[in-house]
């Protein structure tokens, strides 16, 4: 079943524009993630914190944003994102043994519930959700005046959860190129912003 409005294979444009928004700046979130000085007290915070922190709440806004399109298109949100029901979880297993069989991809196109390509863009958005909701609780307890030992372990649940968000990120790239590499016109499906 596909998106009303959309062509068959066709992710509706705001879905598209979100995807390539949460693409790109978590990919800038995660280098500069990696390359940053932490907060120290009785220090000023160094510049590229203060960008960290700035990027982390637009993401924390636009993942916001897509779990609100999720629930109200479930086409392309909850259904495809988390098919975990019986009959769900059935056809990602079914996808996964015949892409490992066959040694091929499956497309993930919209519409379809129990695919191994929306349970696995599923995962994603929990593990980027968890990742800015920890950062932003560490915000808030910083300012808050929480004691060190707490900041330190809300820091590092949120380093924890980054290395999570950086194998996805990974895992993700590497499909990417693979599909590119079989010809599938996934990535032009997905980033491109024409109708």
């Amino acid at each position: 079943m596909t998106p009303r409005g959309n062509h068959p294979g066709r992710w509706s444009r705001p879905l598209r524009l979100l995807h390539l928004l949460l693409a790109i700046s978590v990919t800038t979130q995660l280098i500069l993630g990696s390359v940053m000085d932490g907060p120290r007290p009785g220090r000023p915070e160094s510049a590229d914190f203060e960008i960290h922190e700035a990027l982390g709440f637009s993401i924390l806004a636009l993942i916001v944003l897509h779990w609100r399109w999720s629930f109200t298109h479930p086409a392309e949100g909850v259904r495809h994102l988390f098919p975990w029901t019986f009959a769900g979880l059935r056809n990602v297993f079914r996808e996964s043994w015949q892409g490992v069989r066959h040694l091929r991809l499956p497309a993930g196109e919209p519409g379809e519930e129990g695919s191994l390509a929306g349970f696995t863009h599923g995962l994603g958005l929990l593990a980027i959700t968890a990742v800015a909701v920890s950062g932003g609780l560490f915000f808030i307890l910083r300012l808050s005046g929480a004691s060190r030992v707490l900041l330190h372990e809300v820091a590092e649940l949120h380093s924890d959860l980054a290395v999570l968000a950086w194998t996805y990120w990974g895992g993700h790239l590497g499909v990417t190129v693979l599909h590119s590499l079989l010809r599938h016109p996934t990535f032009m499906r997905m980033f491109s912003l024409r109708d």
